[in-house]
C-alpha cells in the first residue's frame, strides 16, 4: 500500500443516559416568553477607556413604553462608573445640566434603580453589540460551566463593614451570557438569595431576563452584518454623530456621542420590530439569532413537527448518514495559468435540490420507511447514462444511502492532504474498508469516469403518509404557502419571481420582499438539518480537570462508546438523512455539468460549492495551459476554450430539470452569471486561480490593463482591513491586493498598494474562557476594572515566523495582543502584551528593530505568500506533488485508505473565512476513538509546566511530536504513556 491516508467521517453521538434531561435542560435554560414584544424597554450603551482594559467610563440609556405603534422614550439618563474621577463625574453633571437631564446616577444607582427594577417590569434590554456593554457594567466576571456554560457576570457588589472588601450582593442575580457564535448569545439569571431578616424583601426571584441585541436581530432579518452606523444607513434612519472618534476620556462632546448612539439604537429597534411583525411566526425576537431561526419559525407556522420528534430514526442509520454528509464542492482545477472564463451556477442550489429530490414530501411525511433496495440501485448505476440524470424523475430514486467499496472512483474524500489540515477533495479512493455515500454521490462517482463502483448494501428512504395538524401561513404576510398541497421549497422560488415582475409593488418593497424570499429559500433548505452546537461538558470539581462525558458514536456500520470534553447538541431541525442527501444532490448538479464539459473536450477553472467557471472564449480555440491535452503550434501544453454558443448550449441542456413555473423566470437551473454581462451584452471574462477558494475573475482592457470584477476573500478575510470600504461584497483592500497578484502573475507595470507598509492584525473578541485563561491568570489580584473583560475588542499581531520575535522569546508561546484601534498609524505604538506571560512588548519598524522588540509580518508579506498558496489536494500536472509554484491543469489525487477511518465530529476551524473570535487561533476538530478511555489521562501540572517550556525543544527531547505537546498544553487527554515520556524530560531525563 504506498501512501496511505487516514480518511475521517463524520460520526454521529448520543450522550448516555441524558438524553431526555439535556432536551428538557434546555427547554428550561431559555424559556419562551408569553409576549412577542414586551411594553417596555431599556435601552444602553457604555463608553469605556480605549487602554488594554477597555473599562467602563460612563453610559446613557432610555426606558421606553410601547405607544401607537413604536416605543417612545419616558425616561433618559447616565450613569458612570463607580470609581470616575471627580472631574470626569463633574464634565457629565453639568453636561447633564446643560441638556436638561436628570442627575447622572453611578454604576451601582443604576444597576439597583434602573436596571434590577427594568427586570422586575419584565422589560426588554436591548442594545447594539449588547454582550459588550453588559459585561461592562458588571462588576466582576467569571466563567461557569454550569447548564452548558456561560459568562457569570456579578451585577452588584458592597463594601463589608468589618473588612472593608468587596462582596458579592447575594440578593441581586447574576447575569449568565453564553455566546452562541459570533452573532449571538444566550441570556439567563441566577437564583438569588433566600429570605433573610435583614432583607426579606430583596430575596423575591426575578422573572427571566429578556435581552436583545440589535446585531443579531438585523443579521436574521437582512443576512448581513451590521454596525449601528451602517445597520442606520441601511435603514434610512440617522446613526451615529459623523465623524467623531471616540477618545477614551471623559467630555460633553463624548457623552453627546454616546447618547445619539442609544438614540439610534432606539430608532432602529422600532423599525426593526415593524419589520420583525410582518412575519407571522411564533418566535421572539431575541430568539431570531440568524435567518435559519426564522426559517425553522415559518416550518413551525406550517405546523410541520420536527424530524427528531417526529421520525423514529434508529441512531445507527443516522450514523450513516452522517458518514455520508459532506459540505459543498470547492475546488481549483487550473492553478496560476491566465485562463479565458464564462462563470456559471446554480440557481438557488439547495432549494432546486431538495425539490428535485422530492424532499418536502419527506420533511411532511406522517413517517420515513428505510428499505433495503441493493439490486435496484446496482442496476440503475450500472444501466446509467448521462442523458438519464437530466430527467426529472430519475432524481425521485436518489434518496438512498449506499455501502461501497471504492476502488479508484471519484468521490468526496475528507483526509489531511497536506498532513495538517482536514480537507474535503473529489478525488479517486480507493479503501479495503466499505464505506457509505448519499445515492447522488454514488450517480456522480459514475459520471466521473464511466465506472460503477461495487456497492455491497443500499438502504432507501421512503416517506409515508402526511402528517396531521399541517396548515397555511403567510410569507411576510403577503404570499401563502399550503404545506399540504405546495412544496414549500419550490413555492418559495416560485414567489421570488413573481414578485420580480409584481408592477402593483413599488421598486423598493419588490426588492425587499425577493431579499427576503432569497434569504427564507437558503437558509430553510440546509444547513438547519445539520446544525450541531459543540459544548464543553464542564470541570472535575475533584480534580479541576475538565469533566468528560459518556457517548455512543455511530459512523457507518460503527459504533462504540467513549467520553469526550465536548458533547455536540443537535439543533431542533437535525436530521443528517436529508443533510447528506442535499449536499450531495449539489454536487451531483457540478458532476452533470462538469461531465457535460468535458464531454465537448473542455476543461474548467474552479468550482465553489453553487458555481463552475468554464474555459471559454467568445470563438473558443486552444488556450496555452502546462499540463493540458493539446498542442500548440510552438508544441506548448494547450487546454480547448469552448465557444459561447457551446457553453450556452450546455446551460440549455438544464432547461429539463427545471422543476419551476415556466411562465416565471429563466428556463434553465444553470445560470450564466451577471458577471459575463456589461450592459447587456455578453463580455470575455477571465479567471485566475491560486488554489481552492483563492480566485479573482476580471476584464482586460485594449490597453492591457485589468480590472478585478470579482475576488474571492478566502484566507485573507482572516486579517483586519487596513483601509475602510467596500467593492460589491469584498472589501476594497482585498480587491487592490489581487490587482496587485494578477499584475505580478502577468508581468504587468505593477506598483504596491499604501497598505502593504502595515502590520498585518487581526481582530478579535473574548468570548470563550482559553481565550486569556493565561492572561487572567496573570491578572489575579486586579480589580474587574483593570482587567480585560468578556467581550473586549482586541487586536493580535501576524508575527513574522523567520526572525520577528525578540531574543530569548519561545514561539510556540508567543501571541501578543492590544486594545483595538483602528487608527492604523498608532499600531507601532501600541503595548503589546504577550497573551501566555503578560510580558509586555513593542513592535519594532521592519529592518530596524531591537532585539526585545517583536517584527510583525506587513499586509504585503501575507499578499506575497498569498499568491504562492499550494493547492494541498491536488497533484501537479506531471503527477508530482504540487508545490506553491505548481501551474498549468491539476490532476486529481488518488486517496489509497488506511484500513481503520478516523470518526470526526464537526469541523470548527474558520480561521481562514472570519474574524472576531481569537479562540480560532487553538480551533480544532472534534476526534472520537473507541477503548482508550482508561488509558488517557489530564495532567493539570504537566499542563502547567510545559506552558513555560519551549514546544520545539521538548519535542526533540522526548520524542513527542509538538502537535500532541500542544494538545497537553490545552488540557486534552493523551495517553499515559506519553505524560511519562514529557515528565522524564521535565524532570532532566531523556525518556528511553
Amino acid at each position: 500500500m504506498k501512501n496511505p491516508k487516514v480518511v475521517e467521517v463524520r460520526v454521529h453521538t448520543e450522550v448516555l443516559g441524558s438524553k431526555e434531561e439535556s432536551v428538557q435542560k434546555n427547554k428550561q435554560e431559555f424559556p419562551l416568553a408569553l409576549d412577542k414584544w414586551p411594553e417596555r424597554v431599556l435601552i444602553l450603551d457604555c463608553e469605556t477607556t480605549t487602554d488594554q482594559r477597555q473599562a467602563l467610563l460612563f453610559g446613557t440609556f432610555l426606558y421606553c413604553r410601547f405607544k401607537d405603534g413604536q416605543y417612545h422614550p419616558v425616561l433618559e439618563g447616565t450613569f458612570y462608573a463607580d470609581d470616575l474621577d471627580n472631574r470626569s463625574i463633574t464634565v457629565i453633571k453639568d453636561y447633564c445640566r446643560s441638556q436638561d437631564l436628570r442627575a447622572p446616577l453611578s454604576r451601582k444607582q443604576f444597576i439597583e434603580q434602573i436596571f434590577l427594577k427594568a427586570i422586575r417590569a419584565e422589560a426588554l434590554i436591548g442594545g447594539f453589540n449588547l454582550f459588550f456593554d453588559l459585561t461592562h457594567i458588571a462588576t466582576d466576571a467569571c466563567w461557569s460551566n454550569r447548564n452548558g456554560g456561560g459568562w457569570s457576570l456579578v451585577m452588584n457588589q458592597f463594601t463589608g463593614k468589618e473588612d472593608g472588601e468587596l462582596h458579592e450582593d447575594q440578593y441581586a442575580p447574576r447575569l449568565v451570557i453564553k455566546p452562541k457564535d459570533g452573532k449571538g448569545a444566550f441570556y439567563r439569571l441566577t437564583k438569588v438569595a433566600p429570605p433573610s431578616k435583614k432583607r426579606p424583601r430583596a430575596s423575591r426571584q426575578y422573572p427571566p431576563i429578556r435581552c436583545l441585541d440589535l446585531k443579531t436581530l438585523i443579521w436574521a432579518l437582512d443576512n448581513k452584518s451590521h454596525s449601528l452606523d451602517s445597520a442606520c444607513a441601511a435603514k434610512g434612519i440617522e446613526g451615529k454623530v459623523a465623524g467623531y472618534v471616540p477618545s477614551g476620556s471623559v467630555s460633553a462632546e463624548e457623552v453627546n456621542y454616546n447618547r445619539q448612539d442609544v438614540r439610534a439604537t432606539l430608532a432602529l429597534l422600532n423599525v426593526l420590530r415593524a419589520e420583525f411583525d410582518k412575519h407571522p411566526i411564533n418566535l421572539n425576537p431575541e430568539r431570531a439569532y440568524s435567518p435559519a431561526s426564522i426559517a425553522k419559525a415559518y416550518l413551525g407556522s406550517m405546523g410541520i413537527i420536527p424530524p427528531q420528534e417526529k421520525f423514529a430514526i434508529p441512531p445507527e442509520f443516522l450514523g450513516i448518514a452522517m458518514q455520508a454528509y459532506f459540505g459543498g464542492r470547492a475546488e481549483c482545477r487550473i492553478r496560476q495559468t491566465m485562463v479565458p472564463i464564462v462563470h456559471t451556477d446554480v440557481r438557488s442550489e439547495y432549494p432546486t435540490v431538495n425539490t428535485l429530490l422530492g424532499l418536502w414530501n419527506f420533511l411532511t411525511a406522517n413517517r420515513l420507511r428505510f428499505e433495503d433496495a441493493t439490486e435496484d440501485v446496482r442496476r440503475l448505476v450500472a444501466n446509467l447514462t448521462p442523458d438519464e440524470t437530466f430527467d426529472p424523475a430519475f432524481w425521485k430514486k436518489l434518496p438512498f444511502f449506499a455501502l461501497v467499496r471504492p476502488s479508484d472512483e471519484i468521490f468526496p474524500v475528507r483526509t489531511k492532504y497536506n498532513g495538517e489540515t482536514n480537507n474535503i477533495g473529489i478525488n479517486p479512493l480507493n479503501s479495503e474498508s466499505p464505506i457509505w455515500f448519499a445515492g447522488p454521490d454514488i450517480i456522480a462517482a459514475k459520471l466521473y469516469t464511466g465506472q460503477s463502483p461495487e456497492i455491497l448494501r443500499v438502504i432507501r428512504v421512503v416517506p409515508e403518509g402526511q402528517q396531521a395538524g399541517l396548515m397555511r401561513t403567510a410569507l411576510r404576510g403577503m404570499i401563502e404557502i399550503d404545506p399540504r398541497t405546495d412544496d414549500f421549497f419550490k413555492a418559495v422560488i416560485e414567489a421570488r419571481e413573481r414578485v420580480r415582475k409584481d408592477t402593483s409593488l413599488t421598486e423598493t418593497e419588490r426588492d425587499v420582499l425577493q431579499y427576503f424570499l432569497k434569504i427564507l429559500a437558503n437558509s430553510g433548505s440546509y444547513g438547519l438539518f445539520v446544525e450541531l452546537n459543540p459544548e464543553r461538558v464542564g470541570t472535575d470539581e475533584k480534580t479541576g480537570a475538565p469533566a468528560r462525558a459518556k457517548l455512543q458514536v455511530f459512523s457507518g456500520e460503527r459504533q462504540f462508546e467513549t467520553t469526550s470534553t465536548v458533547t455536540e447538541r443537535p439543533g431542533e431541525w437535525y436530521c443528517p438523512v436529508f443533510a447528506s442527501l442535499i449536499t450531495g444532490g449539489g454536487r451531483l448538479l457540478l458532476a452533470m455539468l462538469e461531465r457535460a464539459v468535458k464531454d465537448h473536450g473542455g476543461s474548467f477553472l474552479l468550482c465553489d460549492t453553487d458555481s463552475l467557471a468554464i474555459v471559454s472564449s467568445e470563438a473558443g480555440g486552444l488556450v496555452p495551459c502546462a499540463g493540458g491535452p493539446y498542442r500548440l503550434d510552438d508544441g506548448r501544453d494547450a487546454i480547448k476554450a469552448l465557444p459561447w454558443e457551446i457553453v450556452r448550449r450546455i446551460v440549455g441542456k438544464f432547461e429539463q430539470l427545471n422543476p419551476y413555473e415556466r411562465n416565471f423566470g429563466p428556463a434553465s437551473i444553470i445560470k450564466i452569471e451577471d458577471v459575463n454581462f456589461h450592459q447587456g451584452q455578453q463580455r470575455q471574462l477571465f479567471g485566475y486561480a491560486i488554489a481552492t477558494k483563492r480566485y479573482a475573475f476580471f476584464t482586460r482592457t485594449p490597453d492591457e490593463n485589468i480590472r478585478v470584477l470579482k475576488a474571492s476573500a478566502h484566507g485573507l478575510g482572516f486579517l483586519y482591513p487596513p483601509k475602510r470600504g467596500q467593492t460589491g461584497d469584498t472589501p476594497s483592500w482585498v480587491i487592490e491586493a489581487w490587482e496587485w497578484i494578477l499584475r505580478e502573475a502577468l508581468g504587468m507595470p505593477n506598483v504596491e498598494p499604501a497598505f502593504f507598509s502595515l502590520p498585518a492584525m487581526m481582530r478579535f473578541a473574548i468570548s470563550t474562557p482559553e481565550v486569556l485563561k493565561v492572561l487572567q491568570a496573570r491578572q489575579k489580584g486586579l480589580p474587574y476594572h483593570d482587567r480585560a473583560k468578556p467581550s473586549n475588542f482586541l487586536l493580535s499581531v501576524v508575527i513574522d515566523p523567520l526572525g520577528g520575535y525578540p531574543v530569548g522569546a519561545d514561539p510556540n508561546a508567543f501571541t501578543l495582543i492590544a486594545p483595538f484601534t483602528s487608527d492604523s498609524s498608532a499600531w507601532y505604538g501600541l503595548k503589546w502584551v504577550n497573551l501566555h506571560d503578560g510580558k509586555i512588548y513593542q513592535l519594532g519598524q521592519p529592518g530596524r528593530r531591537l532585539p526585545s522588540q517583536v517584527e510583525a509580518r506587513t499586509y504585503g508579506d501575507v499578499v506575497r505568500e498569498y499568491r504562492w498558496h499550494p493547492e494541498a489536494k491536488s497533484l501537479a500536472p506531471d503527477g508530482s506533488k504540487g508545490t506553491g509554484r505548481t501551474a498549468g491543469l491539476l490532476r486529481r489525487t488518488l486517496v489509497i485508505a488506511t484500513l481503520e477511518f478516523a470518526t470526526i465530529g464537526k469541523e470548527t476551524n474558520r480561521r481562514w473565512e472570519r474574524e472576531d473570535d481569537i479562540s480560532l487561533l487553538e480551533s480544532d476538530v472534534i476526534e472520537y476513538r473507541p477503548n482508550e478511555t482508561e488509558n488517557l489521562v489530564t495532567d493539570i501540572e504537566l499542563q502547567r509546566e510545559l506552558r513555560l517550556r519551549s514546544i520545539r525543544g521538548t519535542a526533540k527531547l522526548s520524542g513527542v511530536s509538538a502537535t500532541t505537546i500542544k494538545a497537553v498544553r490545552r488540557g486534552k487527554r493523551v495517553r499515559k504513556s506519553t505524560t511519562a515520556k514529557l515528565r522524564a524530560v521535565l524532570k532532566g531525563g531523556r525518556h528511553r
